[in-house]
């Protein structure tokens, strides 16, 4: 079968075009590499590329755009939600502070208030004659009018009974007083 010299020249300028496809796509991409490693950013890199005709930049530019605006949404959000949970965390520590200090408060009043009226108790027993000699004075004015004194009242009545820390007192009117002997100040018979 004989080839045409139209057909001769076809295939002639097909096998030409293939001997030079390699080395195109070997010089693009070597252009491409070239450019990419001599760029010191991404703005130089696209420009340089779009420029030489390498590459259609507006793609990687609406990317990278796109990116960049999403990235900045994430950061915010977060900022905003790290914001919110350090100001909760804030004010929960603050409320929780606030209650510890005023627990703390009230328990050193307490403590302090009771440890005031023990120290006081201690120090008028100590200061009281004993209540041995209490006691035994008391028992012998058993069933007479007497006074006794407290830090709070004065009463007076017949005195019906003394036991181990109270005497037992009847005023005139038949009010019964039962009255701790650590408490009694003053006795004095009428």
């Amino acid at each position: 079968m004989a080839l045409s010299s139209e057909a001769k020249a076809r295939l002639l300028n097909l096998l030409g075009t293939l001997q030079t496809l390699p080395t195109t796509a070997t010089s693009t991409t070597n252009n491409l590499l070239n450019t990419a490693n001599s760029s010191t950013n991404v703005t130089e890199l696209l420009n340089t590329l779009n420029t030489n005709g390498l590459v259609d930049t507006s793609l990687i530019t609406n990317l990278l755009n796109s990116t960049t605006t999403n990235v900045t949404d994430l950061l915010n959000t977060t900022t905003a939600s790290a914001t919110d949970l350090l100001n909760t965390t804030t004010a929960t520590a603050t409320g929780l502070l606030n209650t510890t200090t005023a627990t703390a408060t009230g328990l050193l009043n307490t403590t302090t208030t009771a440890t005031t009226n023990l120290l006081i108790d201690l120090l008028r027993l100590r200061l009281l004659p004993s209540l041995n000699a209490l006691r035994n004075d008391l028992t012998n004015r058993l069933n007479q009018t007497v006074q006794l004194s407290t830090e709070y009242e004065t009463l007076t009545g017949v005195l019906l009974a003394v036991l181990s820390d109270y005497a037992v007192l009847v005023e005139s009117d038949g009010t019964m007083n039962f009255v701790n002997l650590s408490k009694i100040e003053t006795v004095a018979s009428l």
